[in-house]
């Protein structure tokens, strides 16, 4: 375990946990480069859009043709079937709140079917419901209302599943409104971010999501650092995930009981010094 210190943002510590393994990507971000990103790999290829209001849908096509995508629109769910396997698009946008059909239905049946199952499935929706749409085979989840960056981020991490993946983080906390600035720096520096409230979501996000790093706020308190460690460390699958904790000042007992990997100090300016942990924390090997 090391420490360091900084100075700038402001962050909240994690709520104590809540019951279910909820899934938030945090994709509020600039637009940064992430149109340029998706469009090479992709120029000239099919998304298929899949949403019944208009509008929704104008937009999301307008976000996808400006980054190089061909777009194809499906109002229904039987449709979205149809142009499935008519188009073979690289990829589908999902929602899940169809007229003619239940979204969760087109999943499952995109998913059953040997001629769409591998067609990345991108779930934006008003309804947070991240761990069905994961466990039915979902590749991205988006709630609504949702950018440009965060539907082309999703995307590209959708369609880079078979290609190197970036390193995922796992941030627990529990305001995403002081943690965003942080976020956008670590997606910037290309490392995949997810959040979790509580340690019980914790555990459960990191046996799902296999992180590479779990951050974890204990600025205001009620995160119970023991429990999760003791979780990770108790399932194999888990064990060897370094943990990096974010506080105002060291825990007591915490120096030297190998709870954390990394024990950052906060002042004000936390970004680089929290960049350089993490590079350092994922630079060597699995940490036991």
């Amino acid at each position: 375990m090391a420490g360091a210190s900084g100075r700038r943002v402001n962050m909240a510590g994690a709520a104590p946990s809540m019951s279910g393994c909820r899934c938030r990507n945090l994709w509020e971000a600039k637009d940064m480069s992430e149109g340029r990103k998706a469009n090479a790999p992709a120029a000239g290829r099919t998304v298929l859009v899949v949403e019944d209001n208009p509008q929704a849908a104008k937009l999301l096509s307008l976000h996808l043709s400006r980054a190089g995508y061909r777009v194809a629109v499906a109002g229904g769910g039987a449709e979205a079937l149809r142009l499935a396997l008519e188009q073979r698009p690289i990829a589908i946008t999902l929602d899940l709140m169809l007229p003619d059909q239940d979204g969760w239905e087109v999943l499952e049946r995109l998913k059953a079917s040997p001629l769409t199952r591998d067609i990345p499935v991108v779930i934006i929706s008003v309804l947070d419901r991240q761990p069905l749409g994961f466990r039915l085979g979902a590749a991205e989840f988006l709630v609504k209302p949702i950018d440009r960056a965060a539907l082309l981020h999703a995307l590209r991490c959708a369609l880079a599943r078979d290609a190197e993946p970036p390193r995922r983080i796992l941030l627990v906390h529990t305001n995403p409104a002081e943690l965003r600035a942080l976020a956008l720096s670590m997606m910037e520096h290309n490392y995949e971010v997810n959040e979790a409230l509580g340690s019980e979501e914790a555990a459960c996000l990191a046996r799902r999501l296999h992180p590479d790093l779990v951050v974890v706020d204990l600025l205001t308190g009620g995160i119970d650092t023991a429990a999760l460690v003791s979780a990770l460390k108790a399932d194999v699958e888990t064990a060897r995930i370094p943990i990096l904790a974010l506080t105002v000042r060291l825990p007591p007992g915490q120096s030297d009981n190998g709870a954390v990997h990394f024990i950052l100090i906060r002042d004000e300016d936390i970004e680089q010094p929290l960049l350089a942990a993490i590079t350092l924390l994922l630079s060597g090997p699995p940490k036991e």
